[in-house]
């Protein structure tokens, strides 16, 4: 069974674009400073695995449009670019909500 062309695009700016929320998740007390004691956000409210997971739900619409508007760009340039950009637009459209889902937390 082959893949469509669009939805395997659409694919690759998920994939990028929950690697980047996996990777805020993960580091999120160096990217947001204001966090001074991070064991105040543990314990309290959700586990951070859930908190994530959340993110990834959340931003998984973000990631599948990214990736077709960004394959959309260099069709000049072949299927690697248009990989490349599918990437690079599905962590673009991916991060804010990811961002979001933690900025929320730090409120918890």
């Amino acid at each position: 069974m082959k893949i469509p062309r669009p939805l395997l695009f659409a694919l690759t700016g998920w994939a990028a674009g929950a690697i980047a929320t996996v990777l805020v998740g993960l580091l999120w007390p160096a990217i947001f400073p204001a966090i001074v004691v991070v064991g105040h956000y543990y314990g309290s409210g959700p586990s951070l695995l859930t908190i994530i997971g959340f993110g990834l739900i959340l931003a998984s619409p973000g990631g599948l449009i990214g990736g077709l508007v960004g394959s959309r760009i260099p069709k000049e340039g072949g299927q690697t670019e248009q990989f490349f950009m599918a990437a690079v637009f599905g962590v673009i459209f991916t991060l804010p909500f990811g961002c979001m889902v933690l900025w929320f937390f730090t409120g918890w």
